[in-house]
């Protein structure tokens, strides 16, 4: 959605595998859909990031993930010691129908939803802050506003929102996200400066070592 306030999950993953998954796995592939690029449909949350967004041990997280990928709800490429996830298109097995429990209301074409989808709105703190700083004077408006603005309140460094803004223009986002979930796992006090100053260092690290490359 153009807020970046929504994301899109197949009912089929409640409805066929949740009972699978239960509560825990449904946490989980939710959380990986909520990070995952709308146009390539992968992200690259680390496992403690995961931990820390679903309030599960990363033992559990990663059961878990090995469960999603078992039942071909996503699929997992190790590349240089990350993980990048990717949520794959659902299966609905022949004769069955992603319908409530009770089994009085299926998914019809003319459903709200549209079709076998459904919409999760993320209500959480980290939205609302993002509606408190608007009201400073900035209303993201593009996807990459969005991320910007993302960045520097997971970094909490309002004043810098510019430079997120140009980054957010001039990196792909999954390479931003990479970068900020490594901050994010750096315990403060192995941290000279500030994370925002840590995160730049990495993303021009990053970026000289690739063109160098």
């Amino acid at each position: 959605m153009r807020d970046g306030n929504w994301y899109w999950i197949n009912r089929a993953v409640l409805h066929i595998y949740g009972p699978k998954l239960k509560a825990s796995g449904i946490a989980v592939y939710n959380a990986l859909a909520s990070f995952a690029n709308f146009k390539t449909q992968t992200c690259f949350p680390t496992q403690k990031a995961l931990a820390e967004l679903t309030g599960m041990s990363r033992r559990t997280v990663s059961r878990k993930i090995k469960l999603l990928k078992e039942l071909g709800l996503i699929k997992v490429e190790r590349k240089k010691g990350s993980c990048i996830y990717h949520i794959l298109k659902v299966d609905v097995p022949n004769g069955t129908q992603p319908c409530d429990r009770n089994g009085t209301s299926c998914v019809t074409k003319d459903h709200t939803n549209n079709n076998n989808i459904t919409r999760i709105n993320i209500n959480n703190n980290a939205n609302k802050k993002i509606l408190n700083f608007s009201s400073k004077g900035f209303s993201p408006r593009t996807k990459e506003e969005l991320l910007a603005l993302d960045l520097a309140e997971e970094l909490n460094d309002h004043k810098n929102l510019s430079l997120y803004l140009r980054y957010a223009r001039c990196y792909p986002e999954p390479f931003l996200r990479k970068v900020l979930g490594e901050v994010k796992e750096i315990p403060a006090e192995r941290i000279k400066k500030s994370k925002a100053a840590l995160f730049t260092y990495l993303v021009k690290k990053y970026a000289e070592n690739k063109r160098a490359g």
